[in-house]
Parts: structure tokens; sequence; C-alpha cells
């Protein structure tokens, strides 16, 4: 499919046990469509992000949110409402075993794109590690 949207990624992750958050911002052209009431959000990840030579899908329903990354970093990311789901993130130094647990989602993606944004604890070795906050903005382009 033919990039069609400039994509506008926000993350801002706080570890549990430090002070500031980590804000991180991308802008990249990508693709959006709509697909059976989901949302598709997919890009290229950039060295910028720690994820050359990755592409990111993102899968946005009512009532959950589903990330893929396929490339050098490798993960399948289920985000659920009040749910903890166990992921996997392979690495080129191997595989981390990491949990989800879905906080919020706002979802005001139309057809014509929008914005969308989840919330999430992010647990290490059964720890809760970080929450963070994935913000996604799509601007659909001629």
């Amino acid at each position: 499919m033919k990039d069609n949207a400039l994509i506008k990624i926000t993350t801002v992750s706080k570890a549990v046990d430090e002070g500031e958050a980590d804000k991180f911002e991308l802008e990249t052209m990508g693709t959006f469509s709509v697909q059976n009431g989901k949302f598709y959000v997919i890009y290229k990840e950039s060295e910028l992000t720690g994820f050359e030579n990755t592409t990111t899908t993102v899968k946005i329903s009512p009532d959950e949110v589903l990330l893929t990354r396929r490339g050098d970093i490798s993960s399948r990311m289920e985000f659920v409402k009040d749910t903890k789901r166990l992921c996997q993130y392979r690495t080129p130094y191997g595989v981390i075993p990491v949990a989800t647990t879905l906080m919020a989602l706002k979802n005001n993606l139309g057809k014509d794109g929008g914005e969308a944004e989840i919330r999430y604890a992010l647990d290490f070795n059964n720890e809760n590690f970080a929450v963070n906050t994935l913000k996604l903005s799509v601007e659909l382009k001629g």
C-alpha cells in the first residue's frame, strides 16, 4: 500500500522509580486505512527511534489495540482494557518477556484520520516497570 498519511507519533515513558518522564516525537509518512471498523496505522521506524529497519503496524479496535513490529526488532503487544497481556520483545540480543495493561484508550480516528491515544503499564519480571503513553495523529495527504 502506498503512503497516504502524515503520521505523528508521540511517546511518553515514565519509569516507576524515576522522577522525570522521557518524551519522544516522530513525524513520518505511512499508510492509514479502515477495514471492518478497525483502524490501521503503518509506518517505518527510523534510526532515531532505535528500531531502524523495522515496520510498525498499529491496529485500533473499539476496545483494544495491537502493536506489531517486524524487522530487526520484532514484537507483538496487545493492549486490552484492564487486562494484563503477556508479550515478547525480540531483539538482536535475545527475547525480553514483558506484560502490558491498558489503562486508557481514546480513539478519535475516522475515515479521514484523526488521533488516538493509549496509556498503559509495562511490567518486566512481574514488576511494574513504567507507565507509557502513545499518541498517534494521522493526517491524510492527497
